[in-house]
């Protein structure tokens, strides 16, 4: 037998021995490369690193600082988003990571821009509230923008960005969602001009089936009102003190872009998203009362957030609201916060109306969790049958054929 014939033969058992003692070796040094590492394992050490932390602000502060790194090692951004969904399971309190989203598909669209769209329909469903996809949106035009760029380009740029296609079939929440990133965006596009970022949105938020305008301003002023990173605020820094006066500043609007902007001032406006009073107090600042249950209703995401999900806490803030309809809107929200999070939180979300929410409030809570599942879920999917199946009659079944759900 030739000397290659003997290798060619053997080379079945060398390979395997040989990625055996690679492997090994790297263990044995304790560096063994990410891309190698099981899911469990990045996650576990995820926790482990940022277990000393304090509280869980500072607990979402270390997973954000650390966890973007894995995709510099090679892992790519689906894997990471597997890590993240198990730190989930592993570290129970850890719900918010909306802000570690945004980092993780900026990452992604930072390796090639030109293919930000495709990172938009690639970003996961039903985890981090959407928060993927606003990253997504927001890496593409951090240093590009286009002051200069006249209603008809911009939509051209933009053309069908939040619409369904091959590989994408969103729910309306998804495209909600994926609005409310543009928005984001057009602030970056207009280097930070809000006339003409409000003056975009109303136009390329108008689809021909839906009407997205309220989610597009959402993004724009959000954008506006809580920088993420050190480039948002060098975005908005000429602009800043003026609208910290925010009362002043969103007067300068009508109608629903000034209700908006009401909305989401909340970051400059004390005690508005952690004491009851405060929050009842700058939604009434809106022009009628659709507008303050549209600003009650959105405000909660964050209230929920800067109470960092803990259920009771949440539960005392509800209670000492006065006004009966924006009681239900907090004790409904609270539930869908959860599921809103990641769909895994399905049998959270229906305890908390089951078993948490007052009497009173409890049917607002299960038309809360049937209007989540109608917009915000693949109908007839597992997800929306478990959200259906565990609610009381007559949701139970009105959720069932509005989702076309076989329960």
């Amino acid at each position: 037998m030739s000397f290659v014939s003997y290798v060619r033969k053997q080379g079945v058992f060398l390979l395997p021995l040989s990625a055996v003692l690679f492997v090994s070796l790297f263990a044995i040094q304790g560096i063994l490369p990410v891309t190698f590492q099981s899911d469990s394992v990045l996650a576990q050490g995820e926790v482990r690193a940022c277990k000393e932390s304090a509280t869980e602000a500072e607990k979402e502060l270390c997973y954000e600082k650390s966890i973007p790194h894995l995709m510099d090692k090679g892992l790519s951004m689906e894997r990471t988003f597997a890590v993240v969904r198990l730190i989930q399971q592993i570290d129970a309190g850890y719900q918010s990571c909306h802000v570690l989203a945004h980092l993780i598909t900026g990452k992604e669209v930072a390796k090639d821009p030109s293919k930000w769209k495709d990172v938009v329909i690639r970003s996961p469903a039903g985890m981090c509230g959407s928060g993927a996809m606003h990253g997504a949106f927001q890496e593409r035009f951090r240093e590009d923008s286009f002051p200069d760029a006249n209603v008809a380009e911009m939509q051209s740029m933009l053309a069908g960005v939040c619409n369904p296609r091959d590989g994408w079939e969103p729910t309306y929440l998804d495209r909600s969602s994926c609005m409310h990133g543009l928005g984001h965006l057009l602030l970056y596009v207009t280097a930070a001009d809000v006339k003409k970022s409000v003056a975009l949105c109303e136009v390329v938020a108008q689809l021909s089936d839906y009407d997205f305008r309220q989610t597009c301003l959402d993004g724009i002023f959000m954008q506006l009102y809580q920088p993420l990173e050190p480039e948002d605020d060098v975005l908005i820094h000429a602009i800043a003190p003026e609208a910290k006066q925010t009362r002043t500043f969103c007067a300068q609007f009508t109608g629903l872009v000034y209700n908006v902007c009401v909305k989401e001032s909340w970051p400059a406006v004390p005690g508005s998203s952690n004491t009851s009073a405060g929050f009842e107090a700058l939604c009434a600042q809106t022009t009628d009362r659709n507008a303050q249950i549209t600003c009650a209703s959105g405000l909660m995401y964050p209230v929920i957030e800067e109470l960092q999900y803990d259920v009771p806490k949440v539960g005392e803030f509800c209670k000492g609201i006065l006004d009966k309809g924006i009681r239900d809107i907090c004790w409904a929200r609270l539930a869908s916060k959860f599921v809103w999070a990641d769909w895994r939180n399905v049998p959270t979300a229906l305890n908390i109306c089951r078993a948490v929410v007052p009497q009173e409030s409890k049917a607002a809570c299960w038309e809360e969790l049937e209007s989540y599942a109608v917009q915000g879920m693949q109908h007839n999917s597992p997800q929306t049958k478990a959200l259906c199946d565990g609610m009381p009659e007559p949701w139970r079944n009105s959720c069932s054929k509005r989702t076309t759900t076989q329960l």
